[in-house]
């Protein structure tokens, strides 16, 4: 057991686990859905491809875990867990009641503040692109309806 300790602490052994754990968590999510075929990918393509490949990244990792040497940190930091979790809940309660461009900025501005390093105007010119970006493809790209601004 003693010999078994530092194994378990490697950080490449959890990381490894957790990517499996997500890939087989799509690959259960996307098994009732069609593959389609390969000139007309169907739903489930996707979710399988995903899951497929976090397998395959956790399994590398978790049989590499041996051979290296850094200790998984168990400290949590909870401004930036806070943070980036609380960007995407304000980009869901803002994208239909103000807009995509509204949304996106708002929703990197808070994200932004994760890093101490990072300034407001990193926050603001990062948000400007991004929605710019967003805007292009989603609304005239790919036509979708998205509301830009507020409805």
């Amino acid at each position: 057991m003693q010999r078994l300790v530092p194994y378990l602490r490697r950080a490449d052994l959890w990381a490894g686990l957790m990517f499996l754990a997500w890939g087989l968590f799509a690959l259960f999510v996307g098994s009732d859905y069609p593959l389609g075929r390969a000139g007309r990918v169907g739903p489930g393509y996707v979710p399988r491809l995903l899951g497929f490949l976090l397998c395959g990244i956790g399994l590398l990792l978790a049989l590499r875990s041996p051979w290296t040497a850094q200790e998984a940190d168990t400290t949590v930091a909870w401004r930036p867990l806070v943070l980036i979790i609380g960007s995407v809940l304000l980009f869901a309660a803002l994208l239909n009641n103000a807009g995509l461009i509204v949304a996106i900025i708002a929703s990197v501005g808070v994200a932004n503040f994760a890093a101490p390093d990072n300034g407001w105007r990193t926050g603001l010119v990062l948000g400007l692109v991004m929605s710019a970006f967003a805007w292009a493809l989603f609304v005239r790209a790919l036509g979708l309806p998205i509301p830009v601004f507020m409805p």
